[in-house]
């Protein structure tokens, strides 16, 4: 038997990333986004797209205008393929293991009922309250059935929860390592 205490942290865990699936989703399209811009521009050697984005020189004191001369020639760095091979790989390796996850809760998703589905998308990835899930719900879904109140929803929450860490919990069991 798995204790209470272990159950009740690996579905906080589970929360946790679900919260943070939407933003992980935006910053890993934003940034595989820049890294195409950046690939077009070395596949068709307009590195010089570039020249100016660059813009100052870590360590270097930087004021928010480039007024002295010497600051503008210090401030312009020719842009090479190697450095922007760099960005490149840099920014792939930022967005690795937040790529995985979001295809893998993408994949859990489709697991649960579209009722399940919708809770768990309507509290996690929309942060809304039981009230309004509780409307939006009944709305959408009540039409010749039982009006759903809030317990139901929290029961159809849970259900959903424990569907997710059943496909998820592998993926997310390194958290639970951590935190002892």
């Amino acid at each position: 038997m798995i204790p209470i205490a272990m159950i009740k942290e690996s579905q906080n865990i589970l929360e946790e990333r679900l919260k943070l699936y939407k933003k992980h989703k935006a910053e890993v399209i934003t940034t595989m986004q820049r890294v195409e811009v950046w690939e077009e521009a070395l596949k068709s050697g307009q590195l010089w797209l570039f020249e100016n984005s660059v813009s100052r020189i870590l360590g270097m004191p930087h004021a928010t205008t480039t007024t002295s001369p010497t600051e503008h020639i210090a401030s312009q760095r020719e842009v090479t393929a190697e450095m922007v091979q760099e960005w490149i790989n840099e920014d792939k390796s930022k967005i690795r293991y937040k790529t995985v996850e979001i295809e893998q809760i993408d994949e859990a998703l489709r697991a649960l009922t579209k009722e399940q589905r919708t809770v768990i998308e309507s509290k996690y990835f929309e942060a809304m309250t039981w009230k309004n899930i509780e409307i939006m719900f009944n709305e959408k879904y009540s039409v010749g059935r039982v009006y759903i109140q809030t317990d139901g929803l929290k029961l159809i929450n849970r259900e959903a929860l424990e569907i997710l860490w059943q496909i998820l919990g592998p993926l997310f069991q390194r958290y639970l390592y951590f935190r002892r």
